[in-house]
């Protein structure tokens, strides 16, 4: 599973890549995280199995009482899906993906937290 988090929205300026194969969850206030404290604002999923759950929270600790959205992955990604911006719930790249999104203040740029659930484990 590849997925690259942009600090635009639309998969637009900086972006950092993460790659895994199993569940992993970055507090991004952690000085060593891949990607940097309230910077992502979209994020385009390069390949990724059907199943696959990525969440991203305005909370570092993965509060859902903050922003939260929820990113599945209905169908196998194989091409590059863009997911513009995390404020809004609706599908990309013709259904292959699902985003949730749980409001409170505001998501994008302020993202804090990314989990990613790998198929075997989501629920």
């Amino acid at each position: 599973m590849s997925v690259v988090f942009w600090e635009g929205n639309d998969a637009e300026q900086d972006g950092w890549a993460l790659s895994t194969e199993f569940n992993q969850n970055y507090d991004l206030k952690d000085g060593g995280s891949p990607v940097p404290n309230d910077e992502a604002r979209s994020c385009t999923i390069v390949d990724a199995p059907a199943g696959t759950i990525i969440n991203v929270y305005g909370s570092p600790s993965a509060s859902t009482s903050d922003d939260w959205a929820q990113i599945q992955v209905v169908s196998d990604v194989t091409s590059p899906v863009v997911v513009s911006t995390f404020e809004n719930t609706t599908n990309y790249g013709g259904g292959a993906v699902k985003v949730t999104y749980h409001k409170n203040n505001g998501l994008d740029g302020k993202v804090s937290n990314i989990a990613i659930i790998a198929p075997a484990t989501a629920s």
